[in-house]
């Protein structure tokens, strides 16, 4: 039995990966062909281009993990149903029990290469890919200008806006207005040139700082100005890559210093949600792969049978995205969206399943 158990396993991992390979090759071709058509690879080369394209791979991976799973999983299970090996195991002892057991083992491995590609090796990708769109240039050194009046960050009873912010994180057209606790009112202006970021400090330099009492202003100027912020680096970063591109404990740290300026933390533990969501999704899709194989017709309509179980997890994907943005706006919690298809999906899988097992 161990013996049949290595064999699934080898032939399903196997399968699995290379559906990942295609379908990653075939998106990284379509990312290159679509930079071309952009023109936005016509000063860099095509070395420079495919080498971009490559730092986009990991992304590739994490997003088509669970439907390289799911379609990996069927041809290799559908090519054991057309050569009658699936009913040869059968007659040797191996159970439906046993099938998922082996089946589990693949869908950790694939959980696994999620985590390691979505929160290693991605981030530093998305990292090299940002310094790379960045040149020497100093007015192209600029990675965060919200709006036309800068960027805007909240830091407890501060409101900072940063106009330039490099890539070194040398920030500059500075303006920050701190806020009174009692009645929000503003008690003071700074506003500096330029500054750099340390940790916790900023150190500001040529800083002119304006001090609001109820019946007059006293202003200040100050060659060099320390200031104590939770706004460090890492905060910094994570605010300005978007949380669909954090790892799980950016989010986690990330939601910890909005709660603590008060902020709203939705958008962001939807974030995470949809990360472990991602996970579940990987586990379960390989798991429910048997429901679409039609083991007992020795080979007749497997062709349909893989056309529908990869078109059902092309399906759950849209319906996942759907209810992200239903729920979004309904405020739903974001468990609530994320587990719905999935539960819904496996409920039909064991229905599948539990039937032909009575057959």
């Amino acid at each position: 039995m161990r013996i049949i158990r290595n064999y699934i396993f080898g032939e399903i991992v196997i399968s699995v990966l290379s559906v990942l390979a295609l379908f990653v090759g075939l998106f990284s071709v379509f990312d290159v062909i679509q930079g071309v058509a952009d023109g936005e690879h016509a000063n860099i080369g095509f070395g420079a281009a495919a080498f971009r394209s490559a730092l986009e791979i990991p992304s590739w991976i994490y997003e088509l993990i669970p439907l390289s799973a799911l379609t990996g999983s069927l041809i290799a299970l559908a090519r054991m149903s057309a050569s009658s090996e699936y009913v040869v195991m059968r007659s040797s002892g191996m159970t439906l029990k046993s099938l998922a057991w082996v089946l589990s083992l693949v869908s950790l491995g694939l959980c696994l290469l999620a985590i390691v590609v979505g929160e290693v090796l991605g981030p530093k990708a998305h990292q090299m890919l940002q310094s790379m769109n960045v040149s020497s240039n100093s007015e192209q050194q600029i990675i965060a200008q919200t709006f036309r009046s800068g960027h805007w960050i909240k830091d407890r009873d501060r409101v900072v806006n940063i106009t330039k912010l490099t890539q070194d994180f040398e920030l500059s057209g500075i303006s920050i207005f701190e806020l009174n606790a009692a009645d929000r009112s503003v008690k003071r202006i700074i506003r500096a040139e330029s500054g750099t970021m340390k940790d916790d400090e900023w150190v500001l330099s040529n800083a002119h700082v304006t001090d609001i009492y109820e019946n007059r202003m006293v202003r200040s100027n100050r060659s060099s100005m320390a200031l104590t912020t939770l706004i460090n680096p890492k905060i910094l970063n994570t605010l300005l890559a978007g949380e669909s591109d954090l790892t799980y404990f950016e989010l986690a740290s990330y939601i910890e210093h909005l709660e603590n300026s008060g902020e709203d933390t939705y958008r962001y533990k939807a974030a995470q949600w949809s990360k472990i969501g991602h996970l579940i999704t990987i586990f379960l899709l390989v798991l429910i792969a048997p429901a679409f194989v039609g083991f007992e017709n020795r080979g007749r309509h497997i062709g349909f049978w893989v056309f529908l179980g990869t078109s059902c997890g092309v399906g759950l994907y849209f319906l996942t995205k759907l209810l992200e943005s239903i729920g979004a706006i309904g405020r739903w919690h974001p468990y609530t969206y994320t587990l719905i298809p999935i539960m819904f999906m496996v409920s039909v899988a064991y229905y599948f399943i539990t039937r032909r097992e009575r057959r």
